[in-house]
């Protein structure tokens, strides 16, 4: 194609060389955009000159969302799902001890929430935070953490007692090259702080309570009267889909038995109703927006929380 661009033998059309200088440069910059650049991820990876006694193996490599599936197999569906970009990563072997290694997984995700959403998917809530970006957790076998847009993982292989704390330096030197802010998607202010179960949070993508019309949001537990309850949030790209979710919703609880009563003081569309399996559930709809609590012993002890949520609703969408 750039051939018979630059190369036309019909005088008629051929292109002054001012035009075809111009029309080289526009298909060179496509190309650009086209093709991922790996040189920018490699700036996230420490360099040999900054680590005491490591060194990095070769070369970094690189993934797409074409060839994750070779690196990652079994977990490449999962990463494609949460708005995988393109993986950057290396390994490093020690100077000293050629049997310890680290390996470091950079994977960019597009945006802050979906790297929230992987972190708190593959989070093991047993083990602590390492204040490490914008969260972390980890021992001695890995350190998972985010930051911005970035989930990372690092993995080390370390025999030697001495150094094992060495993955922890190298994660902190990773995160200190990633740019961008070390807060939490701004998503989580839809949530209460009150009540709120620390560490609950989950951004999920494929179906909340299972439903494919309630496909992406953020949920949350919360502790009221000493019971254990979840409020969500789903998005749409519209207030006319978010309405048409509700009313499938609706379908979706009338064909299994369950009936749906108006919520008064919630807007024409707001309903409370029995999930199956979650008890007791309230639903409103607020703009592109359909908010809910569920698994309630009783429809009362949600409205609070749900009231909570639509009025912080509200206050973003202002």
């Amino acid at each position: 194609m750039l051939t018979a661009f630059l190369h036309c033998n019909d005088k008629s059309t051929r292109l002054p060389p001012s035009s075809r200088y111009l029309g080289l440069q526009i298909l060179l910059c496509l190309c650009a955009l086209l093709i991922p650049s790996a040189s920018y991820g490699e700036t996230f990876l420490p360099d040999s000159s900054e680590l005491t006694g490591w060194q990095m193996d070769g070369e970094p490599y690189q993934y797409t969302v074409h060839n994750l599936y070779d690196y990652i197999n079994g977990a490449a569906d999962f990463f494609i799902g949460y708005g995988f970009v393109s993986l950057i990563g290396a390994s490093y072997s020690s100077e000293s001890a050629i049997e310890d290694s680290i390996t470091v997984d950079i994977y960019d995700l597009g945006e802050k929430l979906n790297a929230f959403g992987v972190f708190q998917a593959r989070r093991n809530p047993e083990l602590p935070s390492l204040e490490i970006g914008a969260d972390s957790f980890g021992d001695d076998d890995y350190v998972c953490f985010y930051k911005d847009r970035y989930y990372v993982e690092i993995y080390p292989l370390i025999k030697h007692e001495r150094r094992k704390d060495q993955h922890l330096v190298m994660a902190r030197k990773v995160e200190q090259r990633i740019p961008g802010d070390t807060g939490p998607p701004g998503e989580l202010s839809y949530f209460p702080e009150a009540g709120r179960n620390p560490g609950s949070e989950k951004y999920i993508k494929g179906g909340i309570l299972g439903h494919a019309f309630l496909d992406r949001g953020l949920v949350s537990e919360y502790t009221i009267e000493a019971e254990t309850v979840s409020a969500f949030v789903v998005f749409f790209s519209s207030k006319e889909e978010a309405a048409s979710s509700i009313s499938k919703h609706q379908d979706y609880l009338h064909a299994s038995g369950s009936t749906c009563e108006p919520l008064e003081g919630f807007g024409d569309r707001g309903f409370v109703s029995q999930e199956p399996y979650h008890k007791n559930i309230l639903v409103v709809h607020e703009g592109a927006l359909i908010i809910g609590v569920y698994d309630l012993s009783a429809d009362k002890k949600g409205l609070d929380l749900l009231q909570g949520i639509l009025t912080r609703a509200k206050h973003r969408t202002k």
